[in-house]
Formats: C-alpha cells, sequence, structure tokens
C-alpha cells in the first residue's frame, strides 16, 4: 500500500460534497469562500486503495490553501475493498479500464476548469498520460511507474515517450523505491536531464509512499517528505 496511515502533520480529514462530472465521481472538500474566490482547482488521483483517509487528508490540505479541491473516486463503481490487502486492491484495480478513466479525468479536467492534478502511484500513470496528451494544468506525479502497469486497455509506458515530452510533469520520487524499481527511477532521472518538460525530484534514502515519513523520526526522511510537499504545493499554485 502507498499509505495506509495518515501523518499527524496533516489534517484530520474534512466536510466534503460528492459530485459528478459526465460519470467521473469525485469527493469536493472545496469550502464556500474557496468556490467563489479562488482560481486555483487541484483534482487528486490516488492509488489502488482509493479515498482512504490519507487521500481525504490531503485534499483536506489543499482545500486548508484556500483552494478548490477534488478527490477523483477512481473506483466509485466498482464498489468497496472486501477486505483492506494488495491482492483485493489490485484485483478491483484490474477492474478499471485505464484508457477510459483517463478520457473521463481529461474531460473532467476541462468541464471544471481544473488548474493542477496530482496523482500518486497508479494516479501517478495517470498524470503521465495526461502530459503525454498535451493537457494544460499544473501536473504533479508521486512515485509513478514510467515502465507502465497491466491493464486489458492499458496506457503507453511513460518510457515510451517521455524523451519527447513536451507538456510540463513533476515527479516526486525516492531512490530507494524498490517498487517502482532501483533502474527505472534511474533512467527516469537520466531521461529529465534532456527534457526539460520533465522535472524529476529523487529523494535519497527514500522509499515507495515516502510522504508518510512527515512522521519519521529520521530527520533525513522527515526533510525529503517535507520538501516534497513544498514542492507540491508549490507546483499546484
Amino acid at each position: 500500500m502507498c499509505h495506509d496511515t495518515t501523518p499527524s502533520s496533516l489534517p484530520a480529514p474534512g466536510n466534503y460534497q460528492l459530485g459528478n462530472s459526465n460519470g467521473l465521481k469525485y469527493w469536493d472538500f472545496s469550502n464556500a469562500a474557496s468556490k467563489t474566490d479562488s482560481d486555483v482547482r487541484v483534482a487528486l488521483l490516488t492509488d489502488i486503495y482509493g479515498c482512504n483517509d490519507f487521500y481525504q487528508s490531503m485534499s483536506t490540505h489543499f482545500a486548508n490553501q484556500g483552494w478548490q479541491s477534488h478527490l477523483i473516486d477512481l473506483f466509485a463503481d466498482l464498489g468497496e475493498l472486501p477486505e483492506v490487502t494488495r491482492e483485493a486492491a489490485f484485483e478491483r484495480r484490474h477492474k478499471l479500464n485505464d484508457q477510459e478513466c483517463c478520457d473521463l479525468i481529461a474531460q473532467y479536467i476541462q468541464d471544471n476548469n481544473i488548474t493542477a492534478v496530482v496523482g500518486f502511484c497508479l494516479g501517478g500513470n495517470f498524470v503521465f498520460e495526461l502530459a503525454r496528451r498535451n493537457v494544460k494544468v499544473n501536473l504533479i506525479a508521486y512515485y509513478p511507474f514510467p515502465a507502465g502497469l497491466p491493464n486489458e486497455n492499458g496506457l503507453d509506458p511513460a518510457f515510451n515517450y517521455l524523451e519527447l515530452l513536451q507538456t510540463e510533469v513533476t515527479v516526486l520520487i525516492g531512490d530507494d523505491d524498490d517498487r517502482v524499481g532501483l533502474e527505472n527511477v534511474t533512467k527516469l532521472k537520466t531521461i529529465s536531464e534532456s527534457n526539460a518538460a520533465l522535472s524529476v525530484n529523487v529523494y535519497s534514502n527514500s522509499k515507495h509512499g515516502f510522504l508518510e515519513d512527515l512522521d519519521s523520526e529520521d530527520p533525513t526522511l522527515k526533510q525529503n517528505a517535507e520538501d516534497s510537499l513544498a514542492t507540491c504545493l508549490d507546483k499546484i499554485s
């Protein structure tokens, strides 16, 4: 699991309203003021476990910046997990149609004037796909899988197009992310050195899901998480 606990430095999940944009379900954490006063509209795409407390807290954190904040529920039509295990999450994940999901997300961005998208893990791969499609919003990907993820209607692996990517995307990843693959992290960083559209921030000694290290007692890991969150917020705005 990318995130099974919520760092104490993040707020408790706030109130939300359920929304639907042409079939794409989302949880709207925006407060009344941000709906009328803010030009920043951020959408969060989760990992395979869906809208758990961590992602609700992140969306609340975005809302607390005074932004409109939507948490996209990719799995709304597939039901709750029968058990919170990696096996159950992957079984449900494989029922998603990745191409169709990205079609819906791209249309949702246009219809709702979204200005930034933050994706985690699977959601990070969807962020890569939005960049490939030249969707012009601020794009941030936490620990995506540039070598691709299996799906019956799968996306083109990001490594197939990153060298020619023209739409900017920011990647936040640890150099000890053995789920993504250490060689894939290195390759991702190497590509970014010759393509200015791809900004890759690699954090030493950090693993997959390292944003949870906001609570780490290791000062280096804690600093990595804090720096990545500050970078994420800066890129959103």
